[in-house]
């Protein structure tokens, strides 16, 4: 994906956030993130930003969690937060938070591959940079998926370094199409036989108990 491609895309996703309802009363709010900005964090952290994660630092701010509906390895569809950074503020902050906790772990220096880039509920979610994502196949039960969680209360050792984390969604690029133009809600709706709209995705009551006789046929 070229940058100008990447751009498009990133552009395509966040108005199809808005025009499902979000961004109702702020509208879209450029990020103001320079390149220059990027490249310093570049140079600081030794990790090259891919294309696709670039066009959005320096796209829109998102500043809330956003609910969307996911597929885990094992292909069962499901209601999912997450939250991602918006600023290179942010992504310096996860970093530094992210390599704090890894100290406390078996964390090789042969491991710095993984860049955070936001949270999968409460935990980190990271983008592996050692996985081609040319290879990426999203039906190999997450073994190839590039965006991978690592848990924020328990100990990090040695297996779960060596298995990259628990993997999250197959690559940016699909995180995006499941988040911002909800891919997977056809299926999801399918599944529990439940609509999906832009106020269920900001109710508690729904997203925690969606799969309940009540909200069946709604």
């Amino acid at each position: 994906m070229t940058d100008q491609e990447a751009r498009d895309y990133v552009e395509g996703a966040f108005q199809a956030l808005k025009s499902r309802g979000w961004f109702q009363k702020t509208g879209l709010v450029p990020t103001g993130v320079t390149d220059r900005e990027i490249a310093d964090f570049e140079a600081e952290t030794g990790r090259k930003v891919p294309a696709l994660l670039k066009a959005f630092l320096k796209s829109y701010r998102m500043d809330f969690e956003l609910w969307g509906i996911i597929h885990e390895i094992d292909f069962d569809t499901r209601a999912w937060p997450m939250s991602l950074s918006t600023s290179v503020k942010e992504l310096r902050t996860n970093w530094a938070v992210f390599w704090d906790a890894a100290d406390y772990g078996t964390a090789p220096k042969r491991y710095g591959h993984f860049l955070p880039i936001g949270m999968w509920e409460s935990d980190f979610l990271v983008w592996d940079l050692s996985r081609p994502e040319d290879q990426v196949n999203e039906e190999d039960w997450g073994e190839s998926w590039v965006l991978r969680a690592f848990p924020h209360d328990e100990e990090w050792n040695e297996a779960l370094w060596e298995e990259g984390g628990e993997p999250c969604a197959p690559d940016f690029k699909a995180l995006l199409d499941w988040y911002f133009h909800g891919t997977l809600i056809p299926e999801f709706e399918e599944d529990y036989q439940v609509k999906v709209n832009y106020e269920r995705l900001n109710s508690y009551d729904f997203l925690w108990h969606y799969f309940e006789d009540r909200w069946k046929g709604k």
